[in-house]
């Protein structure tokens, strides 16, 4: 009688390890060897995964073995127990029960005394569901680890963040790291002088400052290689970069963790709500003050840029084309100077957009105005303007935040009956009571469904949390603008509290004249928009017939939808 061919497959994963099993590879190798040896199997090949998840069924060497069982090299299959194979029920029994007796492949699960070619396997179903319950057990005693950590005000990260390093004797612990501390506070520096984050990117690829990726590829914390084989490539900062560390709070001696987390049996992860992040203070030295913190950040808020004739624009970085989305920059046209925004995707490619060109005058004028009018509103009555912004948002969103709790439990629901669904047709599988070919298509279209539903559960939950935003986002709104009112001036710093942006749109030509909309996006009440308003356009100051501009002689009306 020929031998058999068997395959012996090994897996460990961290979990495993941080739950210190003793079963490493060496191990498993080992015993299912000397098993092979004792049944008289002939081995083809050990397979073996080390550090992946038993929930995960694609694994390299497992998806290995499963391709030399198509080509038919294989007639058994072993493993230490059922868990080496897996702690997905469902899918362990599809190996077990359905694919390897398709494929005539004998499975052995030594330790739980599993074995294919005997008729009695029951206690295999039972072992399958216990060992997922064992993963999902592990999984939310390693999420609460984590958090109990953070709570500590254990730092947790992969790498080191610029202008720090891992103490040597506590991992968890960071302490500044000399040799690159001065970047991170000449960036805080910078910023409160009054330079963009843009401008500090410039000056940094000038005096060649080596960038945070470059300092992780040189001490062997990241792999960059094929970014730096480009060696001009190591002083190439990133103006997003320097954003994000002006506005981190790592640098004043906080952590701030526990911003998202993974979901179970599925690969990838969410975001947590803000308010469920653990933030624990004076966990390490500051690199900045709180005052230098503020000031940076205050001043990147506004985003100040001087012009040639060292005119402030306070709609530095506001201004957006409602088209194409880009920013409008300011040019002067004529010699009486006048300014004007008009698109950059158009100044670049005259083809890629329009000009959405405004006048500086026109667009002050109107959006003082229409401050001034919410001001005036939200002081002298506030549940009408808290009223009025919770109303334009619901208009804006369409249908988010109705019946989202009743499509809620109905899609729980829903999942949940899959959920059992899933269960029935395994066991009915196991008893004979369905065809394979009917199991796998049936597990196809719940499997689908499910992670539909998932993801319909998941975007219900952030539409209702996103109501609930809206709701004391407008209070917010309301209160902010009730101390402006009176207004009587426009500057970088009071546009920047109350505008996220500012959006032009093309002029149209009516019969009553030229007509520009414009949308005025507010800080935490959104596109208010509740009236329209008209504003007298300057005379064209130029006489030439070749004018690009010769259309906005006389008056027009500006429509403003705040």
């Amino acid at each position: 009688m020929a031998m058999l061919r068997a395959a012996l497959y090994c897996r460990l994963s961290k979990d495993d390890m941080l739950q210190g099993d003793s079963e490493s590879i060496k191990t498993q190798k080992a015993m299912l060897t000397q098993y092979a040896k004792e049944h008289s199997f002939l081995v083809v090949e050990i397979y073996v995964d080390d550090g992946y998840s038993g929930l995960n069924f694609d694994r390299p060497s497992f998806n290995r073995m499963l391709d030399d069982i198509e080509a038919g090299k294989i007639d058994v299959v072993i493993t230490k127990d059922l868990s080496r194979l897996g702690r997905d029920h469902l899918k362990v029994g599809h190996f077990t029960e359905i694919y390897f007796p398709m494929k005539n492949v004998r499975y052995i699960a030594v330790n739980d005394g599993v074995d294919t070619a005997n008729k009695n396997n029951d206690i295999a179903a039972l072992k399958n569901v216990m060992n997922e319950f064992y993963s999902r057990d592990n999984s939310r005693k390693i999420r609460s680890s984590i958090r109990a950590r953070a709570k500590a005000g254990l730092y947790r990260s992969s790498f080191n963040p610029i202008g720090y390093r891992k103490s040597p004797d506590n991992h968890n612990k960071l302490m500044v790291d000399e040799e690159t501390a001065w970047i991170v506070k000449r960036i805080f520096e910078l910023a409160n002088a009054g330079m963009g984050t843009h401008k500090i990117a410039a000056v940094f690829r000038e005096e060649q400052v080596p960038c945070p990726s470059w300092w992780l590829h040189s001490r062997g914390e990241k792999d960059y290689s094929k970014r730096f084989e480009n060696p001009e490539n190591k002083y190439e900062w990133s103006h997003t970069v320097i954003r994000n560390i002006i506005s981190n709070p790592l640098y004043l001696g906080h952590c701030v963790m526990c911003k998202t987390e993974s979901i179970f049996k599925v690969n990838a992860s969410k975001k947590v709500p803000k308010e469920d992040w653990i933030t624990v203070k004076n966990t390490h030295e500051p690199l900045v003050t709180q005052e230098v913190f503020d000031g940076a950040n205050e001043k990147i808020l506004s985003r100040r840029r001087d012009t040639a004739d060292n005119f402030v624009s306070p709609f530095a970085g506001l201004v957006k084309c409602g088209t194409c989305g880009k920013a409008l920059g300011l040019r002067y046209w004529t010699r009486k100077r006048h300014r004007i925004y008009v698109c950059t995707t158009y100044a670049h490619d005259t083809k890629a957009c329009t000009d959405h060109r405004i006048f500086y005058e026109d667009l002050y004028k109107a959006v003082l105005a229409d401050i001034q009018y919410h001001a005036r509103l939200a002081y002298e009555d506030r549940e009408k303007a808290v009223a009025l912004a919770v109303k334009m948002n619901a208009k804006a969103d369409g249908s988010k935040g109705k019946n989202n709790a009743d499509r809620l439990k109905a899609a729980k629901k829903r999942y949940e009956e899959v959920t059992r669904l899933f269960d029935r047709l395994y066991e009915d599988s196991v008893s004979g009571r369905i065809s394979h070919d009917n199991f796998n298509r049936l597990m196809d279209k719940y499997q689908t469904e499910q992670e539909q539903l998932l993801g319909q559960i998941q975007a219900l939950e952030a539409a209702m949390q996103e109501v609930k935003d809206n709701q004391q986002n407008a209070v917010r709104w309301a209160e902010l603008m009730a101390q402006y009112v009176g207004i009587q001036e426009l500057t970088a710093e009071n546009l920047n509290l109350l505008v996220e942006r500012i959006e032009v749109y093309d002029r149209t030509e009516t019969n009553a004249g030229a007509e520009q909309m414009i949308k005025i996006c507010y800080r935490f009440g959104g596109y208010i928009g509740e009236r329209v308003f008209s504003a007298k356009v300057l005379k064209h100051p130029c006489r030439k017939n070749a004018c690009p501009l010769k259309e906005r002689k006389g008056y027009g009306k500006i429509s403003l939808v705040s």
